[in-house]
């Protein structure tokens, strides 16, 4: 269990760098099939994004390679992923969470934040994403690792989708989609799923 998310991740990155292991993921590769999915949520073109979690910026990028232009806006707790993330685009901009208040985004993306095991996973997940759905004017989208597998990392948070989807359709918006149908890693299982949440029908 993680006590402290913010040194957790600070200690990550003197150890990797820019990397996608700085953020804990196993790979680039691994880090963007997740993007994929993540991404897949709507037309971004011309949108403004908030990326909560940001990191190093991996996902601008990601979204840069795809040639999808985006008025991107990441947000995070350490201090020097921040100032990376300010270094490598300065026409973006980066900040805390309390940077951004009272702002919205057309959409708000999480990838990953939800992984580690803390105190209260539960609690956490469904208290930042009331708040992350009243920041988008169209769409969340997110991530988070499935109870539907055969081993469980004793440091990572599992949890059941249809736990997610239920809250989400009760407490948060009734249009919902829940995706538990593709493979991060060629030939394993589905061990992750991504969700989006919109405000409307499409």
């Amino acid at each position: 269990m993680i006590e402290d998310l913010q040194s957790h991740y600070k200690n990550l990155f003197i150890q990797h760098g820019d990397s996608a292991e700085a953020v804990q993921y196993a790979s680039r590769e691994s880090q963007e099939r997740r993007f994929k999915f993540l991404v897949e949520v709507g037309d971004l073109n011309g949108k403004s994004i908030l990326d909560f979690g940001c990191g190093t910026g991996q996902l601008y990028a990601y979204l840069q390679t795809q040639g999808i232009t985006v008025s991107y806006h990441g947000v995070e707790i350490v201090d020097e992923f921040i100032e990376l993330c300010q270094g490598k685009y300065p026409a973006q901009s980066f900040g805390k969470i309390d940077d951004f208040e009272g702002k919205n985004f057309d959409y708000v993306f999480v990838s990953g934040v939800f992984n580690n095991l803390i105190i209260n996973n539960r609690e956490f997940y469904q208290s930042t994403l009331k708040k992350l759905f009243e920041m988008t004017r169209i769409g969340l989208s997110f991530n988070m690792m499935s109870a539907y597998v055969d081993y469980q990392d004793p440091g990572l948070f599992y949890e059941y989708p249809e736990n997610v989807f239920s809250f989400l359709k009760k407490e948060i918006t009734p249009y919902v989609s829940l995706r538990n149908d593709y493979e991060v890693k060629t030939g394993v299982i589905p061990f992750d799923f991504t969700v989006y949440a919109y405000r409307g029908g499409k």
